[in-house]
């Protein structure tokens, strides 16, 4: 019974150590497109064999449909992130809500399907924009992990924070910076090597 102690204690060492593998998978979410930058995101992307979660910006839809019909061939998730992308807490509920459809419909005329899920703009949350998301069906989606592209980041700096990411987790990207495309290798290998993969909304 003492050796088998021991042989326990000095595996856990040895796991402690090494750096054991955590299962599970995490999200990786890119908000405000389509875009021009999409169809570079996607390649870079399929090439690491990741999947992934569009937040998408309604009203650049139309302007973009040859970016968004990427995105669906790709056969990555396609969610509401407002129409307008607009600072939504002075907004009444009808308002709110008003934006939030004008995304959904938008989305499912362009025939991505029906978004489940919401990132809201700025990541700004209040009991309105709840109540508003609760009435069209929307699960709120709030990142763990902030990468900061959207404030100039460096590459490595955006590879850095999603080292942090952890089972369940997401991180906050955004379609559109020359950086966010750079760091999707390396954050997908990196995601791998802790026995994380990754899935879609």
């Amino acid at each position: 019974m003492r050796n088998y102690k021991l042989f326990l204690l000095i595996a856990c060492l040895i796991a402690t150590c090494c750096g054991m593998k955590a299962a599970g998978s995490v999200y990786l979410a890119f908000d405000d497109g389509p875009s021009g930058n999409t169809t570079t995101l996607i390649s870079k992307l399929k090439a690491a064999g990741a999947k992934a979660t569009f937040f998408v910006w309604g009203n650049r839809i139309s302007g973009n449909m040859a970016a968004f019909n990427a995105i669906k061939s790709a056969g990555f998730s396609i969610q509401n992130h407002s129409y307008s992308h607009s600072h939504m807490l002075t907004w009444t509920y009808a308002q709110v809500y008003n934006d939030l459809k004008k995304c959904q419909d938008a989305i499912r005329n362009a025939g991505g399907g029906t978004p489940r899920y919401f990132r809201p703009p700025y990541l700004e949350v209040n009991s309105t924009i709840r109540s508003a998301c609760s009435a069209l069906g929307l699960t709120i989606v709030m990142p763990n992990v902030d990468t900061k592209d959207w404030n100039g980041a460096s590459t490595w700096s955006i590879v850095s924070a999603c080292n942090s990411l952890q089972a369940g987790g997401n991180a906050l990207m955004h379609d559109g910076y020359a950086t966010t495309n750079a760091a999707i290798s390396s954050i997908v290998t990196n995601l791998k090597n802790r026995g994380l993969s990754t899935a879609q909304y």
